[in-house]
């Protein structure tokens, strides 16, 4: 971002009022302080969405930002230039759309529910030689993902492809008016439309006004009577002309042949399209984040180079608190000799720990020998970059879990767009974030501003401490013998008993402290921890009486909120409420906050007991009772590679046991996997089953500690290729169906040695 604006320039742009106005240029915008990384010149929007970005304005003044644009009466030293307006986000879409409006080259707008972010990278691909093109960083397509997008646009570019999306009505005028497209793809409304639009055909019209200025907008000829309903010039997709392409053998067919027909409408040769149709690249082109080896945080984002993807790469490694030394490398091989000046100052501006340009794929051995710290890998998907990353992987185990923490950061904005506004958050984080690991899950958490941190025991706590986690961090299970380590680590415990509470305030005493945050839990019906309504009185009493502790919350826990019928969870409700007038009456603190909403409870109750702050568990990662329903998203899925084939013949057996004997000739192949990485021995002899290539293929004979063999007589494979244990094909929930059990108890059995890899 280079958009060159003075600041007078900027005032009359946003309709803004300031007391002075510097000569110094404004280079870049910031929106959230968490992203300042940079000495470049800045200014600061103060945005006000579920968190108020003025409580975060003297923080991006200490890193340097001396501009702020605000909407609230502020308090900032002297020497901060204040620009206020009515309004913060349409400031910032004012700007974004004064940006716009320098350039005439063709600006592609997607919108729809319907594969957005998988048609935009596909032009990219099939585009990227004949045009040098600015897209929307990841999913930036939200009325301030849009504007940021289009302040990326440089001269340098002659193609834009931004995305938009929308929630409400009549947002996307706003879009529309920042964006102004020349070319439009219209994706389609899903049957799950979003929650705020009375029907699927109301949701697709409000879609459908981002096109009401363009020249022709692209879509297939399902949606052709909504487009004509709202007087879209339109150009149908036809299958037909891409007879020479066998979509049968291919994913997502028809985003791929959108991006096809739009890449021939701009002019590509269709020949040459036909030739990479098969090859568009698996959007695993998102950031992948993993522990490697030597202690190292590994991030690959070797998809690509351009700066726009850089920046965006750049600002989450210096954003994450993860490891201290930052190294960045680069891989400069597809790169325009007058573009890599301009790469190299992005990185500088960052000033990482080590640069590293590598050159004809050799890797020094000075970064071979780095060792705790966060490596950013980023070059052309043409580079052989990928094989470099390769080295840096821990080689433990070929199994490994990928978590899509873009699906966990949808599901999280899903549950708190069923809360009233001002509501926290709390996410659970205990037994390593329910399997998918100690730290990296917390800190992307701590990265997008959730409000709280959960564990069970203290010493989760304390490893999230040790790992740079800043939070506040309740422990629900708080043990007697573990109140210094609560106390050295600033956790804050939960107090379920009297005893426990004259315990532990009597340790307080000893080292002097006063107000140590503290939780109440209180019982409902779960009938598991906490004080009964009849012991509320006594427990004021002593709450009152003890100045080394200072309540925060009191909260207790739905035991039947996945029930359909609501009735207990209505009961456990109501007496949690008689017991909040309770302390709201006697006890002497006014800011003490309540909350008993779990996931499940959040999907069904948050309009009505969401009360001060929500709980939410596993739900963040897609699995509840209702995540269809709610458009939740899956973010896991299980891997792992085929060792061996081997063709045995009828009579033969397979496995500890010889449990299972063949009926005929067959070919078994043998996997990396067995019940000691979690994959367990209920699953023998045909219970589970993998995909392989498309094809599902049962398990034979017993589950092995470490190795299972599976019928591939059907499948088109050979050893080396990738198996799916949870994925696309067999859903968490049908993989714990098989074992009778809940995707809890699946997610946290997976074991330590089967490697996370963390999708961005």
């Amino acid at each position: 971002m280079n958009l060159n604006l003075t600041h007078k320039k900027l005032v009359d742009i946003v309709s803004g009022n300031a007391e002075m106005l510097p000569e110094q240029k404004i280079d870049i915008i910031y929106y959230d302080s968490r992203l300042i990384n940079t000495s470049r010149n800045g200014v600061f929007f103060a945005l006000n969405g579920r968190r108020n970005g003025h409580d975060f304005l003297q923080k991006a003044y200490d890193k340097g930002i001396r501009s702020f644009v605000v909407s609230q009466q502020v308090d900032l030293p002297n020497d901060a230039i204040i620009i206020a307006v009515d309004d913060t986000l349409r400031a910032l879409q004012a700007v974004a759309r004064n940006h716009r409006n320098h350039f005439s080259y063709p600006v592609l707008a997607i919108t729809g529910s319907l594969g957005k972010t998988t048609i935009k990278e596909w032009l990219y691909f099939l585009l990227a030689d004949e045009f040098n093109i600015i897209r929307s960083p990841k999913s930036f397509n939200s009325q301030i993902g849009v504007a940021i997008s289009l302040l990326q646009m440089t001269d340098e570019h002659n193609f834009a492809i931004i995305e938009a999306d929308i929630s409400h009505p009549d947002e996307m005028e706003f879009i529309e008016d920042m964006v102004s497209p020349t070319l439009g793809i219209y994706t389609g409304v899903g049957h799950f439309y979003a929650d705020n639009f009375e029907s699927q055909k109301v949701h697709a019209a409000e879609h459908l006004k981002l096109f009401k200025h363009a020249n022709i907008t692209f879509a297939l000829s399902e949606h052709k009577n909504e487009l004509r309903k709202s007087k879209i010039n339109a150009d149908i997709v036809d299958f037909d002309s891409w007879k020479n392409v066998d979509f049968s053998q291919l994913s997502y067919s028809n985003n791929r042949v959108i991006a096809l027909h739009v890449a021939e409408f701009l002019g590509i040769e269709k020949e040459s399209l036909i030739k990479k149709a098969s090859q568009l690249p698996v959007l695993s082109n998102r950031m992948e984040v993993f522990e490697g080896q030597d202690d190292n945080l590994i991030i690959n984002d070797s998809y690509n180079i351009d700066v726009d993807a850089l920046e965006q790469a750049l600002s989450y490694q210096f954003s994450s608190d993860e490891r201290k030394d930052k190294i960045v490398v680069l891989d400069l091989s597809f790169v325009e000799e007058n573009r890599k000046q301009v790469i190299l100052d992005v990185v500088n501006s960052y000033k990482p720990t080590q640069l590293f340009i590598l050159e004809n794929n050799k890797v020094p051995q000075e970064l071979l020998d780095v060792k705790n710290s966060s490596i950013l890998f980023k070059g052309s998907y043409r580079s052989r970059l990928k094989e470099t990353v390769q080295l840096f992987k821990n080689r433990k185990h070929e199994t490994w879990v990928e978590f899509d923490l873009k699906s966990v950061e949808h599901n999280i904005s899903v549950f708190q767009n069923k809360l009233p506004e001002g509501t926290k958050t709390l996410v659970m984080v205990k037994a390593s974030s329910y399997g998918t690991g100690d730290v990296n899950i917390p800190h992307f958490l701590q990265q997008l501003g959730i409000d709280y941190l959960g564990v069970a025991y203290t010493d989760e706590g304390t490893t999230l401490r040790e790992n740079g986690i800043t939070l506040p961090i309740l422990i629900m299970n708080t043990e007697i013998n573990a109140f210094d380590d609560i106390i050295r680590f600033r956790l804050e415990p939960s107090i379920f008993s009297i005893p426990q509470l004259e315990a532990f305030c009597n340790r307080l005493r000893q080292d002097n402290i006063t107000d140590f945050p503290i939780h109440i839990t209180v019982e409902t019906g779960m009938n598991r921890l906490g004080f009964y309504p009849e012991d509320i009185t006594e427990l004021i009493e002593k709450l009152n009486s003890h100045n080394e502790i200072k309540v925060k919350t009191i909260y207790s826990h739905l035991a039947d909120a996945d029930n359909p019928d609501p009735a207990y969870s209505f009961q456990q409700i109501e007496k949690f409420k008689m017991m909040k007038s309770q302390f709201e009456n006697e006890l002497n603190d006014s800011s003490v906050l309540f909350h008993i909403l779990n996931s499940e409870g959040t999907s069904k109750f948050g309009k009505i007991a969401a009360f001060d702050m929500v709980r939410l568990g596993i739900g963040v990662f897609g699995y509840t009772s209702t995540a269809e329903e709610d458009e939740l998203l899956p973010s896991i899925k299980w891997k792992t590679t085929i060792s061996q084939i081997k063709t045995i013949e009828a009579g033969e057996t397979v496995g500890y046991s010889r449990t299972f004997k063949a009926e005929k000739s067959m070919q078994i192949a043998t996997l990396r996997i067995g019940y000691a990485d979690g994959f367990r021995r209920g699953l023998s002899n045909g219970v589970g089953a993998v995909f392989i290539n498309g094809t599902s293929c049962p398990v034979v004979g017993n589950v092995c500690m470490d190795m299972t063999m599976v019928d591939v007589s059907n499948a088109n494979c050979e050893p080396g290729d990738e198996v799916e244990i949870i994925g696309e094909n067999i859903t968490i929930k049908t993989f714990s169906n098989r074992l009778n059990t809940i995707p809890y108890e699946v997610m946290t059995s997976i074991n330590k040695r089967v490697s996370r890899i963390y999708l961005k």
